[in-house]
């Protein structure tokens, strides 16, 4: 009798310990995203050398008419070290996603980058999966400028709505974020909005350069192979949107490299550069 009590005891346990496990399992389960990303996938040599082989007279011509034009908020600091390009957005964000291929074409003007994947914006949120770049695991190398970016959540989505963390801010970098991506800068409707894009401590961008809709529905390969031409919708706003971003670096960095700064579309947009804050 004694044995059998034990065999039952034995058997309820058993029978207690899956029940917790599968407890424990549902409740992690349902701590897991909604959505999952596929494993990164380099940019292929041809899209990038697409991005960053543009042609003089294509700038030219693609000039800066219609971009979007940056706010003043400050001077350069006299430290003497190379100027600062930050950016700070995330991967979900379509806006973001924008900004970043005129951000990568102009920047490949004044360096290199290597390691930047393929990304999307979110598929749940406006202007949904717009094809773009991450610059979350990739690096850059320049001789004039120092670029910092941040990329604070995945294309992830939660439970609660909210996407994955991916990388934090410095505290100099949150601080930048905090002063000057709000008022007077910004309206208080779009405080902390994203992307935020400050060049050398004096220009910066709050929000996308232009619509992601002439990204829709095109692969990143065949936008990037309209940009040598600069033909198409999508080309036209990335390359104004570069000139315009260009502009501003060369106005930072001491007109270099010449062959780039020294451009009639760039030095023209120099000059219409603002010069006073909001």
């Amino acid at each position: 009798m004694a044995r059998k009590q034990t065999l039952v005891l034995i058997v309820v346990a058993i029978a207690l310990v899956g029940t917790i496990a599968a407890a424990v399992n549902r409740r992690n389960a349902a701590r897991q995203p909604v959505a999952t990303t596929a494993a990164p996938i380099p940019v292929p040599a041809a899209v990038m050398d697409d991005l960053a082989s543009i042609p003089p007279a294509v700038w030219e011509r693609a000039g800066t008419t219609g971009a979007s034009r940056p706010t003043f908020v400050g001077s350069v600091g006299g430290s003497g070290a190379k100027p600062v390009v930050l950016y700070i957005g995330s991967l979900y964000c379509p806006y973001c996603a924008a900004a970043r291929w005129s951000m990568i074409t102009a920047l490949a003007r004044f360096g290199s980058f290597s390691g930047l994947t393929y990304s999307a914006s979110s598929s749940v949120d406006v202007y949904p999966s717009t094809p773009t770049f991450s610059f979350h695991g990739g690096t850059y190398a320049s001789q004039y400028i120092e670029f910092q970016s941040v990329e604070l959540e995945s294309d992830v989505q939660l439970p609660d709505g909210r996407y994955e963390p991916l990388q934090a801010p410095t505290a100099e970098q949150e601080a930048l974020l905090e002063r000057y991506d709000a008022p007077p800068y910004v309206d208080k409707a779009n405080v902390g909005g994203i992307p935020f894009i400050l060049i050398g401590g004096r220009y910066m961008w709050s929000g996308s350069p232009y619509s992601p809709a002439v990204l829709a529905n095109q692969t990143q390969a065949a936008i990037a192979a309209t940009l040598p031409t600069g033909s198409g919708d999508a080309a036209r706003a990335i390359l104004t949107n570069a000139n315009q971003i260009t502009a501003t670096i060369c106005a930072v960095d001491g007109n270099r490299p010449a062959d780039v700064c020294a451009g009639a579309a760039i030095q023209q947009a120099v000059k219409a550069l603002p010069d006073k804050a909001p």
